[in-house]
């Protein structure tokens, strides 16, 4: 029997139901895990799981991705976003395998305005989540071994699960008022391209270390609500302007979180989809499930 391509963590996740679609797409096998199977907090479910599936590739999309929620309780989020992460890229080195991370823009404060942060910049997390998210990546860059990625992405939406567009629509055709954040600039990323460039990652075994995999482009949040909407056929709705202190939020957000993706680009020989294209194909496909 021959060993198993990959193992995805977060299967029921937006982003891991979609990795395992297009993995099956590529002729992969894949075993797809969530909480059930494999608490993140469980170091014995963890060697168990990996230790039992022995895959080629471990690619961790599970993750406490509730970032206000992390506030409450850093040290939880250290433990399930930080600590698993680390003890799964420890079973993974165990059976020989290698590991994809995926982590997040909010492992950098925004202070950078202007200018995107590469794989080279230096984190600084404003909140517990991005602190989380942070240590999981020292979990898996202290392994410095061939197969091992840290894969950073931004403002990801797809089709099911909680994201920017499914809301802003939701409360459009409620008649509800709508008002979103000006002040915050960053890349969305739709789980279709994300997941593309995971596993062309997974399948040409680039450099290990840090790539940075988001949609091409940028807009503030307000951009993108506007965008959405227009593409929609509902560009008639006004979308009004707030800050991020207005919100008032408990986690503390970057407000600028562009990021440098030359280095993926370079890696797989194309650059991933500009961010209206992407949703463009998101509309289309939750219109036509």
């Amino acid at each position: 029997m021959s060993q198993l391509d990959y193992l995805v963590t977060g299967a029921l996740g937006q982003l891991g139901r979609i990795v395992i679609q297009k993995a099956a797409q590529r002729g992969k096998t894949t075993l797809g895990v969530d909480l059930q199977e494999m608490p993140l907090e469980d170091q014995d479910a963890i060697r168990k799981t990996v230790g039992t599936a022995r895959p080629k590739l471990v690619i961790h999309c599970g993750a406490n991705t509730n970032v206000d929620g992390c506030e409450k309780d850093p040290a939880a989020a250290d433990r399930v976003n930080g600590h698993a992460t680390a003890f799964l890229a420890e079973s993974a080195v165990g059976i020989g395998a290698g590991m994809i991370y995926i982590s997040t823009d909010f492992v950098f404060d925004g202070k950078q305005h202007g200018v995107p942060y590469t794989i080279d910049s230096e984190p600084a997390p404003l909140s517990a989540y991005g602190h989380s998210k942070w240590l999981g990546e020292q979990g898996v860059l202290r392994h410095a071994r061939p197969g091992f990625y840290v894969l950073r992405t931004s403002w990801v939406f797809g089709p099911g699960g909680k994201n920017f567009p499914r809301a802003i629509l939701e409360r459009a055709r409620s008649g509800q008022p709508l008002k979103v954040v000006t002040d915050q600039v960053g890349r969305p990323t739709m789980t279709h391209d994300l997941a593309d460039a995971i596993l062309d990652v997974a399948e040409q075994r680039p450099a290990p270390g840090i790539y940075h995999a988001s949609n091409e482009g940028q807009c503030s949040w307000h951009e993108f609500a506007v965008a959405i909407l227009q593409e929609s056929g509902l560009g008639h709705i006004q979308v009004g302007t707030q800050t991020a202190a207005d919100l008032n939020l408990p986690a503390k957000r970057p407000a600028w979180s562009v990021l440098d993706t030359s280095r993926l680009t370079a890696a797989r020989g194309k650059a991933m989809p500009h961010w209206r294209d992407a949703l463009r194909r998101h509309l289309q496909m939750i219109a036509n499930p």
